[in-house]
C-alpha cells in the first residue's frame, strides 16, 4: 500500500454514473491522480436526492472498487458534493472585536457563528467550505487571520443549506461500503476548484455545472465568491423534449442528442438571428437529412427529418441558457464576467454547446476540463469529471485546514471533541 503524501478519496454521486477519484499529494505540493471508478448509476440519485439507496450502494461500491484496484490504495473516509433545488445559498459576513487585539481561532468560531446565525435551521444542515471563507482584520484581507493583530475580525463566507435528510441518506450509502464520510462540498464550487486558474477567480468568471439533473452555477470575482444558485434542469430535460417529440425511448433520445448534438446549420441560424441577419432561402438547399428510429411507439413515424431534432434540441438547450443569463442579469452578476464562462459537467461536451453559450452569454466561453492533476488520464480529461476533481481538491484543502486548527473534522474520531463544541461547530472549518 503506498502511504507517502495526503491521500483523499472523493465521490461524484451523479445522476447518470457515480464516480470516485483517489489523489495524493505530494511533499512539493503535486497532486497525482493514483485511482479513479465509474458506475452507472441512472435512476439512484435524482436533483441530489438519493432516489433507490440499494442501487446506490452497488453503483458505489462498483466505483469504489474499480478506484481502489487501479490506486493500490484503500480508502478510509470520502469527500462528496451536493447539488440539487432542495440546496440553498446565502453569503454572510460576521464581525468580532478582539479583545486581546490579535486573531486567535476563537476569535474566527466566533466571526463564523456569527455569520450563520440567520441560516441555520430546523432540519437542516449547513455547509461551508474553506476555500469559500474570506477574512479581514481592519477592513483588510488576509488569507491566514490565525497571529494577525488588529481591532475587528470580519469573516465574509458562503453558506449552502440542505435538508438533513439528503445528508443522512449519503452517511449511510457511504457507511454501508465500511467508509466515512469526511465532509460535504457545495458542487458547483468543487466544480469552480476543478478547472479554473487563480487568473479567472481573481479577473472574473461564472462557472456552469451542466450535470443531467440539474445545473449550478458559480460567480467570482477578486477571489471571491460572488453568487451561487442551483437550478432544477439539466441535460435530462433535453433527453424527455426528444422522447416526447420523435415518440422514442429515453435511452434512443440520449443516444441521438450525444451523436448529434446541436447541428452545424442551428448555431449559423442562432448567429445570423444575433446579428439581426435575416436568413436567405437558398434555392438550391437539400432536403433534411432524415434519421431512422429504432425504438417509436406504434403508430408513430419511424422516419423523422434531422432539422426536427435539431430545433427541439435548439430550443430546449437555449432555453436553459437563456434562463441563466436571466438570473445573472437580475442578481447584477454579469458584469463579473470578465473572463467569461466556463461550462463543465457531461452536457456541456455536447456538440457546439459552447458556441450557442457565447451567444446567449455574449461573452467568450470554454470548456472546464479537471486542472491542477499530474498526468491525469485521456479517459478522465473530460467536463463530466471536472467535478470530482474538484472534489478531491476541496478534500486536501479541508485537510490541510484542519492541521491548521481552523476546521473540525466529521466522523466518529472527532465526535468528542464536536460534544465539548457550540452547535455550529460540527457544520463549518
Amino acid at each position: 500500500m503506498r502511504s507517502k503524501g495526503e491521500i483523499v478519496g472523493a465521490v461524484d454521486f451523479g445522476s447518470r454514473d457515480v464516480r470516485v477519484l483517489i489523489v495524493r499529494k505530494e511533499e512539493d505540493g503535486t497532486i497525482h491522480l493514483l485511482g479513479h471508478g465509474k458506475a452507472q448509476g441512472r435512476g439512484c440519485i435524482s436533483q441530489g436526492v438519493i432516489q433507490d439507496l440499494g442501487a446506490t450502494q452497488v453503483a458505489l461500491k462498483h466505483a469504489i472498487a474499480d478506484a481502489e484496484r487501479e490506486s493500490r490504495v484503500h480508502v478510509n473516509a470520502l469527500f462528496c458534493g451536493i447539488n440539487g433545488r432542495n440546496v440553498e445559498t446565502f453569503i454572510r459576513e460576521g464581525n468580532v472585536k478582539l479583545e486581546r487585539e490579535v486573531v486567535d481561532t476563537a476569535s474566527m468560531e466566533e466571526a463564523l457563528e456569527i455569520a450563520s446565525h440567520d441560516v441555520l435551521g430546523a432540519g437542516k444542515r449547513v455547509l461551508s467550505s474553506s476555500s469559500a471563507q474570506e477574512w479581514y482584520v481592519d477592513g483588510l484581507r488576509v488569507e491566514n487571520p490565525i497571529g494577525i493583530r488588529g481591532q475587528v475580525l470580519k469573516a465574509r463566507v458562503h453558506f449552502a443549506r440542505i435538508p438533513a435528510v439528503i445528508e443522512d441518506n449519503i452517511v449511510q450509502c457511504i457507511e454501508s461500503q465500511r467508509r466515512e464520510l469526511e465532509d460535504i462540498v457545495f458542487l458547483p464550487l468543487a466544480s469552480a476548484l476543478g478547472c479554473l486558474t487563480p487568473e479567472d477567480m481573481e479577473l472574473g468568471v461564472g462557472v456552469l455545472d451542466l450535470g443531467r439533473s440539474t445545473t449550478g452555477l458559480a460567480v467570482f470575482r477578486d477571489r471571491q465568491i460572488m453568487g451561487s444558485h442551483c437550478f432544477e434542469w439539466g441535460g435530462y430535460h433535453l433527453t424527455r423534449d426528444v422522447a416526447a417529440g420523435l415518440h422514442i425511448s429515453f435511452e434512443e433520445s440520449d443516444e441521438l442528442i450525444h451523436e448529434y448534438g446541436i447541428s452545424d446549420a442551428s448555431i449559423a441560424s442562432e448567429l445570423e438571428e444575433a446579428h439581426g441577419d435575416e436568413a436567405q432561402p437558398n434555392p438550391a438547399e437539400k432536403p433534411s437529412p432524415q434519421i431512422k428510429l429504432k425504438t417509436m411507439v406504434h403508430g408513430a413515424p419511424s422516419i423523422v427529418p434531422r432539422e426536427q431534432l435539431d430545433m427541439i434540441i435548439l430550443e430546449r438547450a437555449r432555453e436553459m441558457l437563456i434562463k441563466t443569463r436571466q438570473f445573472l442579469h437580475a442578481r447584477g452578476l454579469e458584469k463579473h464576467l470578465i473572463r467569461g464562462v466556463v461550462l463543465t459537467g457531461g452536457t456541456a461536451a455536447l456538440k457546439n454547446y459552447i458556441q450557442l453559450a457565447e451567444s446567449v452569454f455574449e461573452t467568450p466561453c470554454r470548456i472546464g476540463l479537471p486542472d491542477s492533476i499530474e498526468q491525469i488520464p485521456h479517459s478522465i480529461q473530460l467536463p463530466e469529471f471536472t467535478g470530482v476533481v474538484g472534489i478531491a481538491h476541496h478534500g486536501l484543502r479541508y485537510r490541510s485546514s484542519a492541521l491548521g486548527r481552523r476546521s473540525n473534522p466529521r466522523g466518529p474520531v472527532a465526535a468528542g471533541a464536536k460534544m465539548l463544541g457550540k452547535t455550529f461547530r460540527k457544520y463549518f472549518f
